[in-house]
């Protein structure tokens, strides 16, 4: 004679949530019926159950698939952010480069600067004088 027993009972023997036992029921993995509101689970379609179940085997491969992915996006981020190191050493490097090339000119044009603010005749007759001393 086939015992049927509550979806309460039948988490209690698997170990899980009556959720899990409504999922099983939905996806036809074990056999049950309804009986007004309740739902009985045939108790024979539970008693072979082991730890290892096919359930449980493909919730831990769908871990360890979901785990890949995130490795992979991981070494994927990594690497993005390897790239954007390069790039703002680079952009650096030639900031560094554009500000000594600034300092120069700049250091050129207030020399430029400095000569135009003497009078000329003083740069004229200084000329003079050194020309004659040598």
């Amino acid at each position: 004679m086939e015992e049927w027993i509550t979806v309460k009972e039948t988490a209690k023997i698997r170990n899980c949530t009556e959720r899990n036992i409504l999922r099983l029921i939905q996806n036809e993995q074990i056999k049950a019926k309804k009986d007004g509101h309740k739902w009985l689970v045939l108790k024979e379609s539970v008693e072979g159950y082991s730890e290892e179940s096919p359930n449980k085997s493909e919730f831990i491969s769908v871990l360890k698939a979901q785990l890949e992915e995130k490795d992979k996006q991981i070494e994927k981020l990594q690497k993005q952010l390897e790239d954007r190191d390069r790039i703002l050493e680079d952009s650096g490097q030639r900031h560094d480069t554009i500000v000594m090339q600034l300092t120069r000119q700049l250091d050129q044009s207030q020399r430029m600067l400095a000569a135009h603010q003497e009078p000329w005749y003083r740069r004229w007759f200084s000329r003079k004088r050194n020309l004659k001393i040598d």
